[in-house]
């Protein structure tokens, strides 16, 4: 990063470019940016050596299920030591501990380990919680101290469901919402105060999932023995469909396919639902995908998802989400959870095999596989910034090379050139200069409108400054 000061003017150069630069992304909450399990990663992957990928760090995170959430250089989870829940924040680069926080919160093992259930959301300069038992809180990123903090459980009366509360924090806007009570709450995401309520019905395990209805925010909130449809703004019903399963486990999120929505359960047939006003109607049903709480996803027409109980299903499966047909079946998968980037999947089965494969209709095509992890696997793994994160239930987490980030410096020069700025670079190559007011992940770059010129063996481009505010400049390879 170059900087240039004169008088009010405050311009920065950044550049990313190289032989060839791939996206990398960061990944700030449950089922990432999208919120569909699906990475925006590009060229990511190089084929291992036989040892399997590189471990790059590993750290000890308590007990529990929370996947991570990536943002800023930073890693959040969660896990569970001695009857106290601990918030997590670790160096990106090195896996050294930034920040903890703990609060007393019980394992409450019920047929399987115990722990947090929930992911961290990170939201620009905060982090997001939520406990078993409804314990939500609101910490600063950087450094873990408390901004608010509310027991949803006992200000809302809601009922805890018997695995405890499940759902991550869902940022919309200025609220944050949990899948807590009838069909969800939401809070102010600033301050904690109440956005609005549903009554203290027994909730489902799955995180809220936005969608347009109509032109309208909306979400969809999975709850014991229902689906429904969720007016953002209030809370309102906007659909119902009843959804009963053995235990009431509604616990993989539904999944948005072409204005539809794809309901699952292991205990019940996946089915396609078509929204009609206040109404559903089923489009199709395929009892070969009856996930249990690690949702599919969906490439192109496809999803692609681990059909059974997690302690004995044993199947990766491809549904046609245009007729509800089976394409493939893999056997010998226990238990799998899946991400996929680029036309690939990413597959973490429950004793810590790790596979690549296409994203294809046609057959199974594996690119690689690895042992990676020991112990029970039933946390998703999570693909960020090339590297990719994979953790078992007692807490050990690992972050595992997908492949280095080779960029060939190219010496982009800047210099005051009378009321200009000068920018130049090697005439070699491809290369575009784009400006952004602001970075970050949504940071929308453009084209430096100015032209190019030929000066010796190097392209120029003169730039007037903004005599306000600041820009951001980088040398993009095409």
């Amino acid at each position: 990063m170059m900087r240039l000061t004169n008088i009010a003017l405050l311009a920065a150069a950044y550049f990313a470019a190289g032989a060839s630069v791939a996206q990398a992304a960061d990944w700030p909450n449950w089922r990432g940016p999208d919120h569909n399990g699906v990475s925006r990663e590009t060229d990511w992957y190089e084929k291992w050596p036989s040892r399997g990928p590189k471990r790059l760090w590993k750290a000890s995170v308590g007990t529990g299920f929370a996947a991570v959430s990536v943002a800023d250089g930073r890693v959040f989870t969660m896990g569970n030591r001695s009857a106290r829940d601990q918030v997590i924040a670790l160096d990106e680069a090195t896996g050294d501990e930034l920040w903890k926080h703990t609060y007393s919160e019980p394992l409450t093992p019920n047929l399987y380990d115990g722990g947090p259930n929930a992911t961290p959301t990170v939201d620009g300069d905060y982090v997001y919680t939520l406990s078993k038992t409804g314990k939500a809180y609101c910490f600063e990123a950087a450094t873990g101290d408390v901004v608010w903090t509310k027991d949803l459980k006992r200000l809302y009366n809601a009922r805890v469901p018997s695995w405890g509360f499940a759902s991550s924090p869902l940022i919309q806007g200025e609220r944050v919402v949990y899948n807590v009570g009838t069909r969800g709450v939401a809070l102010k995401k600033d301050t904690g105060r109440l956005a609005w309520k549903t009554g203290g019905g027994t909730a489902g395990y799955a995180t809220a999932v936005p969608y347009d209805h109509n032109g309208k925010e909306a979400l969809v909130m999975f709850a014991g023995d229902s689906a429904y449809g969720v007016d953002l703004a209030n809370g309102k019903q906007l659909w119902k469909k009843s959804f009963r399963t053995s235990a009431s486990v509604n616990a993989a999120d539904p999944v948005l396919y072409d204005d539809k929505i794809f309901l699952t359960s292991n205990s019940r047939d996946g089915e396609l639902i078509e929204l009609r006003g206040t109404s559903t109607r089923s489009k199709w049903k395929n009892r070969n995908m009856r996930i249990h709480f690690n949702a599919g996803v969906v490439v192109g027409d496809y999803l692609y998802g681990a059909d059974g109980r997690i302690e004995r299903g044993k199947t990766v499966r491809c549904i046609n989400m245009k007729t509800g047909e089976t394409e493939w079946t893999k056997s010998s998968m226990p238990c799998s959870s899946i991400t996929a980037a680029d036309d690939k999947l990413i597959i973490l089965t429950r004793d810590g095999n790790l596979y690549i494969a296409e994203a294809s209709p046609s057959r199974f095509k594996q690119l690689a596989k690895s042992r990676v992890i020991t112990g029970t696997c039933w946390t998703v793994p999570v693909l960020a910034n090339r590297s990719l994160y994979v953790r078992n239930s007692r807490g050990t987490l690992y972050k595992l090379q997908m492949s280095e980030m080779v960029v060939e410096p190219q010496p982009l020069a800047v210099k005051l050139d009378g009321a200009d700025l000068k920018f130049s670079w090697p005439a070699k190559g491809t290369f575009i200069l784009e400006s952004t007011d602001a970075l970050g992940q949504a940071a929308d770059w453009n084209e430096v409108g100015s032209g190019t010129a030929k000066e010796d063996d190097r392209m120029t481009v003169r730039v007037r400054p903004s005599k306000t505010g600041q820009k951001f400049f980088r040398l993009r390879s095409e």
